[in-house]
């Protein structure tokens, strides 16, 4: 009889969990690759050199409940840097900048979400750029929830905006030299913009 109990016990105390699993939001948002952007800029002479990634995913779980437990991956394919001039492109995949042949991925995983100001949060997680990681700062702004107006295409669909602006140096990623900051051709800062949309279809 003993084992009986266990299982009658063990299942009742089951059912009673599945309606609050059920009513639980799914937190798993994918991104919206014809609506997302990450791009940068960085000092050259007296202007700036913009540039973007052109291909990256994105793992994001985020329940607006609760901010304080969202997780973030980013997964950007070096080599697809693209500034608007081959040559220049060439160069920045080259081993001396990002080294895309050896080191494919620049990887952004998240450890920590905090508050941050204006409503927004703060996440701390690791960068990876070439053969090194290190722990960055990510000021991240959640510009909204909405339901997907074409509701007969997306069902059900649900539309996050995100957006996150911050620097790095690029020094400390190895990616180039200071001999370009001392000729006056490139700084060392990189400003970084991650704009996009992301879905949680239904």
């Amino acid at each position: 009889m003993r084992p009986v109990v266990l299982i009658t016990v063990f299942l009742a105390w089951f059912l009673s969990c599945v309606p609050a699993l059920a009513e639980e939001p799914s937190r798993r948002w994918e991104v919206d690759t014809e609506h997302a952007f990450i791009g940068f800029r960085i000092q050259h002479i007296a202007g700036h050199i913009p540039g973007v990634f052109s291909r990256f995913s994105v793992q994001m779980d985020f329940n607006p409940d609760a901010p304080e437990k969202a997780q973030f991956y980013f997964l950007v394919d070096s080599a697809s840097v693209h500034t608007g001039l081959p040559k220049r492109d060439e160069q920045l995949r080259g081993e001396e900048f990002l080294d895309a042949a050896n080191a494919p991925r620049i990887i952004f995983n998240s450890k920590e979400v905090l508050p941050g100001g204006d409503g927004g949060l703060t996440v701390v997680g690791d960068l990876t750029i070439k053969d090194v990681t290190a722990e960055v700062r990510v000021p991240v702004q959640i510009l909204g929830i909405r339901e997907h107006p074409m509701t007969d295409k997306m069902p059900g669909t649900r539309v996050l905006g995100l957006l996150a602006e911050f620097s790095i140096n690029r020094l400390e990623f190895n990616v180039g030299s200071k001999k370009w900051s001392q000729m006056g051709l490139m700084g060392d800062t990189i400003d970084l913009t991650i704009d996009m949309e992301l879905l949680q279809r239904g």
